[in-house]
């Protein structure tokens, strides 16, 4: 953005001149994104829960294994595709992905296709979500991402609202099929909004949107390892990752010994869903930029960990569907509303190298290793009579608290708020 410098303004003031269209497209895009995904998370928890938690693990095992084979062809795609042209390009994949397993399951495809499904929309959906983020992080300055980005994440909330509701009310009614025909309309429309979004002030080292990123395909892998704030956003994602499959796996057992229909268990998926962003969207409109502006990043990245650190404590003397469902919304909502937030305003910091394939290995490759890992671990544990949520739930998020207030800490230092 050019021109003469603002005034400075009151440190709690969300919207400046100028910033309502961008915020609007960005609000919009995410809205459209995650209602797209949130047809679909349920449809997937349920083939989950029908493949059996006794083979959970295998399926997060391939999830990762399908990771690792697209982060080096994601990396190629951003060596030679122009940056305004990346978004378009990655979401247009995803929608014929859907199209074809649309097909698929209107066919009356049956156990495989549904745990090709699982594992394809594990993967595709971090690349979305993440692939959005480097779009808005090219868009809007470090110290706008403290004032605007509750907003704009609040967008994908109310989308995060209207995907459970929507399929919620059909699940029952229609075929998986027109749940994914509804998702890749919606993850069309997403994409629209999103190329409407110009880049904001140029960064140091950035190079022109006309142009590729360029660089090598697994630059993020290096990246990540060589930069202080690369290195904890990963040890952050990694400690969340670890408690979302140790929650996961422990709610997909308990919810399948409780209900035996399938159109039962995702419409109670589905109610956790809309509880989640429900939760979410509050914390957002009314929490996310007075926490931020008020105590600083350090709070907004240890205050969630905090909370399940303490849900986990009680999960080990009461466990079932719904305490368990409960310390799940407390985890996710927080991440949504407070985590994610948090994260991206530090990308805004690291050039677009860093932003689109450092933020890409770590939102994918790491995230659905750790996944993978955490997924075995749980899988020995109950096998051996053990408890998971104790031995490796606890300590997570332990160091999950400890890690987010280090982080947090050392961006107040340095970045303005």
């Amino acid at each position: 953005m050019s021109g003469p410098a603002a005034a400075p303004e009151p440190p709690g003031r969300g919207l400046r001149p100028g910033e309502l269209s961008s915020v609007a497209l960005a609000f919009g895009g995410f809205f459209l994104l995650l209602c797209s995904y949130y047809i679909l998370r349920p449809v997937r928890d349920t083939m989950g829960v029908q493949t059996g938690v006794e083979h959970l693990h295998w399926l997060f095992t391939g999830t990762f294994v399908f990771t690792l084979v697209t982060v080096p062809l994601f990396g190629a795609v951003v060596k030679r595709v122009r940056r305004a042209r990346l978004l378009p390009a990655v979401y247009g994949f995803v929608i014929a992905n859907l199209l074809g397993f649309a097909a698929a399951f209107a066919a009356g495809a049956g156990t495989a296709a549904a745990a090709a499904f699982f594992i394809w929309l594990s993967v595709f959906n971090l690349f979305v979500v993440s692939l959005f983020w480097s779009k808005v992080s090219d868009s809007f300055s470090t110290e706008q991402s403290h004032r605007l980005y509750g907003y704009i994440a609040a967008g994908g909330t109310v989308g995060a609202l209207a995907g459970p509701a929507l399929t919620a009310a059909l699940a029952r009614h229609v075929d998986t099929a027109v749940l994914l025909l509804c998702s890749a309309a919606l993850l069309a429309a997403a994409a629209l909004c999103l190329s409407g979004l110009r880049r904001g002030a140029p960064r140091a080292g950035d190079e022109a949107a006309a142009r590729p990123i360029g660089g090598a395909i697994l630059a993020g892998v290096s990246l990540t390892l060589k930069l202080p704030n690369l290195r904890a956003i990963a040890l952050l994602v990694i400690c969340y990752s670890a408690v979302s499959t140790v929650l996961y796996v422990e709610l997909a057992d308990a919810v399948g010994r409780r209900y035996a229909d399938s159109g039962v268990r995702t419409a109670f998926f589905a109610g956790i869903d809309l509880t989640v962003n429900a939760l979410t969207l509050t914390l957002q409109l009314l929490g996310t930029r007075r926490i931020v502006q008020r105590s600083g990043l350090r709070a907004a990245l240890s205050l969630v960990p905090a909370l399940v650190l303490t849900g986990l404590t009680l999960l080990t003397a009461w466990r079932g569907a719904l305490p368990l469902a409960a310390v799940q919304t407390l985890h996710r909502a927080g991440d949504y509303a407070l985590m994610r937030p948090g994260r991206e305003m530090i990308y805004t910091t690291v050039n677009a190298e860093s932003r689109y394939k450092a933020k890409n290995f770590i939102d994918t490759a790491v995230y659905r290793a750790n996944d993978a890992a955490s997924a075995w671990l749980v899988a020995l544990l109950r096998g051996a009579g053990l408890d998971a949520v104790a031995l490796l739930g606890l300590p997570a998020a332990l160091l999950w608290l400890l890690t987010g207030f280090r982080v947090g800490r050392r961006h107040d230092r340095h970045e303005p708020t």
